[in-house]
């Protein structure tokens, strides 16, 4: 892949390295062969483009130009790291597509896509639905996986805080989905599938919110502290605190979701819906970091597509959804089941 830089600056030659080794054919099939080749392509083919460029030495007397011409969200960037005005944007066509991983990334914006004129039409989700989610997903992060390790810090804390999340949404996907009128699995196994999600979730959040957090309190010391990240912060931590009190409340009586569901028919199909959308949202937002280290959309920018899009607006989505079927999406933290009756 080529580069043109302006100036006097040659272009230089970026390669990417090929799948090593060779995979052989066991026996006499050959859809084995083919999985196998499909999975050494997960494991060594490199996503995407190389990062973002900075400004050398030559380009240095163009950053009071830079700075001058800086507005908006890059003057935000600026007014507390000034090395952002030295970061080459590149643009979305530079990434390379030929990867596993954007085959499930579309699959999984299809399966978004569906899922919203789903919602729109109060059309109830399926058992069939659930599984590719979980083909899905997975796969996705798979094909990640093998480069997180090459991330800075932060990034991998979100990163494996993000697969946490996943799971439990898959779990309590399923756990909601045996509620209803269908169920894929028994009552019991998906009680203890969720026992086990809730566990998973209740540490990633544990390990994401403790990083980060102290992270923002750090930048403040430091004289570096975004107002802007700090509410995006927030709002996601507001948003995982509902699912920890979703959590909190089964915990503390078994019987409590089945009251919830006498009273309100339909909860089992906002909390689908809601672990559904959370699917989709936990690895869009994994995606603008890769943007984001890639040089595509940086900085702010970058932070309010994660925050606005992925959390913000979904919420308040799946909210107006609960008025126009027989679900709640607050008021069932104030109910209390048999145990406390």
């Amino acid at each position: 892949k080529h580069f043109a830089e302006s100036g006097k600056q040659r272009v230089e030659k970026r390669r990417f390295s090929n799948a090593s080794g060779v995979v052989g054919v066991m026996g006499r099939n050959a859809r084995r062969a083919a999985l196998a080749l499909a999975l050494g392509l997960f494991l060594t083919r490199p996503a995407f483009v190389p990062h973002p460029r900075t400004l050398n030495a030559e380009s240095s007397n163009t950053k009071d130009s830079k700075v001058a011409v800086a507005s908006g969200l890059q003057q935000l960037d600026a007014s507390y790291n000034p090395r952002w005005l030295e970061v080459e944007e590149q643009q979305i066509g530079q990434l390379d597509w030929l990867h596993p991983q954007t085959g499930f990334a579309v699959a999984a914006t299809g399966l978004y896509g569906f899922d919203m004129l789903r919602f729109l039409g109060l059309v109830k989700p399926t058992a069939t639905e659930a599984l590719i989610a979980v083909f899905v997903y997975l796969g996705l992060y798979a094909s990640r996986l093998e480069e997180v390790k090459n991330m800075d810090k932060h990034y991998q804390v979100s990163f494996y805080a993000s697969i946490g999340w996943t799971i439990y949404a898959l779990a309590s996907l399923f756990h909601a989905l045996s509620c209803g009128p269908e169920p894929p699995m028994s009552r019991d196994m998906a009680e203890s599938l969720h026992t086990v999600g809730a566990g998973i979730f209740l540490l990633s959040c544990g390990y994401f919110y403790s990083y980060h957090w102290g992270r923002i309190f750090r930048h403040i010391q430091e004289g570096r502290f975004r107002p802007y990240f700090a509410f995006g912060l927030a709002s996601l931590t507001f948003v995982h605190g509902l699912t920890v009190g979703h959590i909190w409340k089964m915990m503390d009586d078994p019987q409590w979701y089945d009251t919830v569901q006498k009273i309100y028919p339909d909860q089992w199909q906002w909390i689908a819906d809601t672990r559904f959308a959370e699917l989709y949202l936990t690895a869009l937002a994994l995606f603008l970091v890769i943007l984001h280290l890639r040089g595509v959309l940086t900085g702010t920018a970058n932070a309010t597509w994660v925050f606005l899009g992925t959390v913000i607006v979904p919420t308040a989505a799946l909210f107006w959804e609960t008025v126009q079927i027989r679900a709640v999406a607050w008021q069932h933290y104030w109910m209390y089941g048999p145990k406390h009756w």
